[in-house]
């Protein structure tokens, strides 16, 4: 388990109650020498977390899609079964959550200093100019899936009005999917691999921006979109692991990245 300096965020070592290198004291450490208990309860918070990703967002956008290709069988709407599922499941796999791990997300906006702030907030916005470019650039380098922009674009595209679907839904879904991929692969999994493994800062970077585009390209089944998402998740990793484990910043910069892409489409 690696316990790091709530000051320097240096990782201490095991009994290092005071911080070699900034000599804060580490309360977390102290609770685990005298406890003997040196971790276990993230990893656990992760399979918790990925249990309901798998059943709510993965089986349950799928059984829906299927459900509405029942219901509706004209193969034009192919956007209202995509658009209602994603919705569907986003919403109820965020409300599960957010339920079940609410006591995790009372740090959730920022730990981080105003040095660690700008820092981070440089390299968001730098991703969000790149992955914009690139969306613009090549359909098969897309932020939000094809079927969407393609709506957006199309000059039929409603806010509160539609006949199969209106963008409102749209973009419900995309954040409500974005928030959730943020609470379950970068703070459970992030976690869990910080506090199960020795691994490098930069390997956990390297394998939380993997996993999690390999989880966002599982729900929203979308291949133009693995370029944006392999970037933005490496990104959003390197910066949740550099900001002492906070979540706000990167649910600002996703939703940026979501409303960017609305403007570039429907204007």
């Amino acid at each position: 388990m690696k316990i790091r300096c709530q000051n320097c965020y240096r990782v201490l070592d095991k009994n290092e109650e005071y911080c070699k290198s900034c000599g804060a004291h580490s309360e977390q450490m102290r609770k685990a020498m005298a406890t003997g208990n040196y971790g276990g309860a993230p990893l656990d918070r992760f399979k918790m977390g990925a249990l309901l990703f798998l059943i709510l967002a993965f089986f349950g956008n799928g059984i829906i899609m299927v459900t509405l290709a029942v219901i509706k069988k004209d193969s034009s709407t192919d956007l209202f079964k995509y658009s209602y599922s994603l919705l569907f499941s986003s919403i109820l796999t965020l409300c599960s959550i957010i339920i079940v791990h609410h006591k995790d997300l009372i740090d959730f906006l920022w730990n981080g200093n105003k040095k660690q702030f700008s820092g981070c907030l440089l390299l968001g916005l730098m991703s969000v100019v790149i992955v914009s470019l690139l969306s613009l650039l090549s359909k098969y380098t897309s932020v939000i899936p094809n079927i969407f922009s393609d709506y957006l674009h199309s000059g039929y595209a409603r806010f509160f009005s539609g006949k199969s679907t209106n963008a409102s839904f749209i973009l419900l879904s995309l954040i409500s999917v974005a928030v959730v991929e943020e609470i379950v692969f970068r703070r459970l999994l992030i976690d869990a691999i910080d506090d199960s493994t020795m691994l490098s800062d930069s390997m956990v970077i390297l394998v939380g921006g993997l996993v999690g585009t390999i989880a966002d390209f599982a729900w929203m089944m979308s291949v133009e979109t693995v370029v944006t998402s392999l970037i933005i998740n490496l990104v959003m990793t390197g910066i949740y692991a550099n900001s002492n484990r906070s979540l706000g910043l990167n649910v600002f910069l996703r939703i940026l990245i979501i409303v960017i892409q609305f403007l570039i489409f429907y204007v």
